[in-house]
């Protein structure tokens, strides 16, 4: 299958850096300058000394950080329960978008503290924030710092550059201010495998957007359609053949708002710094150089189509017989290996897209409409 054969060429041309864009990510820390005196020498050795003494040990578990501490918030109408049953006590129902805290799994059950009470929830309908269990991944979500958003490399009136939405808090388990994008709590060990992947490689995850509020999905899509309905070229771009405008942006609710969907690109890691995150050293990427895909990331058109015609969106194994489209490049061959490989589903239209069908369908139809913006994380540091 073409794909596959692209894919051996991938790994053969994986450390080309070649059209690679570089980034920095303030992050790191900066030590003073040393200054020529007895007294600052003494209290340097005496600051080594101590940060020696408090670098944490490497978690050894599921994700980067512990589950404990790691915000959480309900996608549905959401009942916290007594005990890790159905039929135990309800002890209250949460609205769709409300926080809490994460304290541990036990068999599809999450232990939650919310304002009020201490109680369980089934995981499946439980989103998680990245950023808590997976610090090493790079978030960059544009359509909260500025929309890239754009149409056959037409600029979207009102979209394009504009924050689309305010998911943005400082994260007290981090000490950093950071994005909130959180995912359905199964799908957060799929991506964990996938980040371990690339990581291998020197390479990183760089995540655009998980999940994305209703309001600003319906918002952007009404914008791309009076664009094209103007606009011949973005028309075109959208709706010949074998694709329509659904394939790249949809009114109605799409797999964002239901939480089993990332956007994602790759790039090669170039710096990395070390930080204590409670009793556990973590690693971040501070520096990276983000590989030049087929398209600039969310260029909605069938530029960035993956494939070339559509594939079944509720299958798990459709796209293993799709042709690749002429457009794809090795870095876009690499990103699909480390998700699919993984576990994760690729979306024929868009290079960046990809699903958790398991989590989708262990569900079972009880998805939630996403219609709601977070704004406040719950996160505390692992104990």
């Amino acid at each position: 299958m073409k794909h596959k054969q692209l894919a051996f060429l991938a790994v053969a041309l994986l450390f080309l850096v070649g059209g690679c864009q570089s980034n920095q990510n303030n992050s790191g820390e900066t030590s003073h300058s040393s200054k020529k005196t007895t007294e600052t020498s003494r209290k340097k050795t005496e600051t080594s000394t101590s940060q020696e003494k408090i670098k944490g040990e490497v978690y050894q578990g599921e994700f980067e950080l512990p589950l404990d501490g790691a915000s959480g918030y309900a996608s549905i109408s959401l009942n916290v329960k007594s005990d890790v049953t159905a039929e135990s006590t309800t002890l209250e129902t949460l609205a769709p978008g409300t926080g809490f805290t994460v304290l541990a799994e036990n068999n599809g059950w999450l232990q939650i503290k919310t304002d009020t009470q201490t109680g369980w929830v089934q995981s499946q309908y439980a989103l998680v924030n990245l950023p808590d269990l997976i610090p090493s991944i790079v978030y960059n979500d544009t359509n909260v710092s500025g929309s890239i958003f754009r149409t056959s490399n037409v600029d979207i009136p009102d979209i394009t550059g504009v924050s689309l939405y305010n998911s943005k808090d400082y994260n007290d388990r981090l000490e950093q201010e950071q994005y909130i994008m959180p995912v359905l709590y199964p799908m957060t060990k799929k991506i964990m495998a996938a980040q371990q992947q690339a990581l291998s490689e020197n390479n990183t995850i760089i995540l655009y957007e998980a999940f994305r509020p209703l309001s600003v999905q319906v918002n952007a899509a009404n914008k791309v359609q009076a664009l094209a309905a103007q606009n011949p070229t973005v028309k075109a771009g959208i709706t010949t053949a074998p694709w329509s405008i659904d394939w790249f942006i949809v009114t109605s609710i799409s797999n964002h708002q239901v939480g089993y969907a990332m956007d994602v690109s790759i790039g090669q890691v170039t710096e990395t710094a070390e930080k204590t995150v409670g009793k556990y050293q973590i690693k971040q990427v501070t520096g990276y150089s983000e590989y030049a895909m087929q398209t600039p990331m969310h260029e909605l058109s069938n530029q960035s189509a993956l494939f070339t015609g559509p594939v079944d969106v509720l299958s798990k194994t459709a796209w293993q017989s799709a042709s690749y489209s002429p457009s794809v490049n090795q870095y876009t061959v690499t990103l699909q290996k480390y998700m699919t490989d993984n576990g994760l589903t690729p979306l024929a239209s868009e290079w960046w897209h990809f699903n958790d069908l398991d989590t989708l369908y262990s569900m079972a139809g009880y998805t939630g409409t996403g219609d709601y913006i977070l704004t406040e994380t719950k996160s505390l540091a692992p104990k």
